[in-house]
């Protein structure tokens, strides 16, 4: 009798087992939590494999899901004098669900677009990219195409703007919109969905395709929802009125230490931290952030650092540290 009790027990612990396995992905994606199924459809769609989601739901009901941030076609290149002050300052910043840090840049003409020396052939990690430009600090830019998840990051989205010449993206045409985010030649930062021909208007300099803009003229562009891409790691850039950059990194993915962040907890951040205008960057596994010679946050990566076409960065030279 004992042993039919004990053997009884194993087979409803397991029959549950398999129950719950095979029912929870059907309840989450499928039941009345919104808020949960928004969470893990925007992280799959964010992750190396989001064409899992799409055996599911069309392109349609995905957004339906995730709500959209709106496109943004033009914004105030405001003025402001642009401060010769070299000191970096950098602190760590933290919730209950996440840890990130923030790095003050004063003047933002020393901010370049910098690629993986060869890149369109293999990516390289963003210190790596630091290093080989001699740089003080850096962090991940722009997307690129991975179709089969190898995280070599050779063949970047979009635009590629390095002092005012395309390194990527010549063969678009002057009046195809494509989203944008970079400086101008004076130092404002553009984000938004721009042509050719309105760039070369703003004066862009440097730059890289992605985003969505989360802050435009002083303005918040996600009042309704999360942002639609769920929770995980994060890297975004902003400008204060008076010129100062704001790099911003917020780890994610792993449990106990950061889960990460949504969009909307990245704009109220910079927001906070009172920037007119900022931008998402590439995020995720690639999400880095190198400072006075070595990574200073956790990359979600097994291996480490992830290997991407492009990096934003300040040169070393005549860089104040402070931390």
């Amino acid at each position: 009798m004992k042993r039919f009790f004990s053997r009884g027990w194993v087979k409803f612990i397991l029959v549950m087992f398999i129950f719950t396995a095979v029912t929870s992905p059907i309840v989450v994606l499928f039941g009345p939590f919104d808020n949960l199924k928004r969470t893990v459809v925007g992280a799959i769609m964010r992750s190396r494999h989001p064409q899992y989601i799409t055996w599911l739901f069309n392109q349609d009901e995905i957004n339906m899901i995730l709500g959209t941030v709106g496109t943004v076609r033009s914004q105030d290149l405001f003025k402001f004098k642009a401060r010769e002050d070299t000191t970096l300052k950098m602190r760590r910043i933290e919730s209950t669900r996440y840890v990130g840090y923030v790095l003050e840049i004063p003047d933002p003409r020393r901010v370049k677009v910098a690629t993986a020396k060869n890149i369109q052939e293999k990516g390289e990690t963003v210190s790596n990219i630091a290093k080989d430009n001699d740089a003080v600090a850096a962090i991940n830019a722009g997307g690129f195409h991975d179709p089969n998840g190898t995280g070599t990051g050779r063949l970047p989205y979009g635009f590629i703007m390095q002092d005012g010449n395309y390194v990527i993206g010549k063969d678009v045409g002057p009046d195809e919109a494509v989203d944008f985010v970079g400086f101008t030649k004076q130092g404002n930062l553009i984000a938004g969905t721009y042509t050719k021909t309105e760039l070369a208007d703003m004066d862009a300099a440097e730059g890289i395709t992605f985003g969505p803009p989360l802050i435009v003229d002083g303005q918040k562009m996600i009042t309704d929802g999360d942002g639609g891409w769920g929770i995980g790691p994060r890297t975004a850039i902003g400008q204060k009125k008076d010129g100062t950059v704001i790099f911003l990194v917020i780890d994610g993915r792993q449990p106990g230490y950061s889960t990460g962040a949504t969009l909307r907890d990245v704009q109220d951040v910079l927001y906070e931290e009172g920037c007119y205008i900022a931008a998402n960057l590439d995020g995720g596994s690639s999400t880095t952030l190198y400072y006075n010679g070595k990574v200073v946050n956790k990359p979600a990566d097994l291996l480490g650092e992830r290997m991407i076409p492009t990096a934003l960065l300040l040169n070393r030279r005549g860089y104040g540290i402070v931390w």
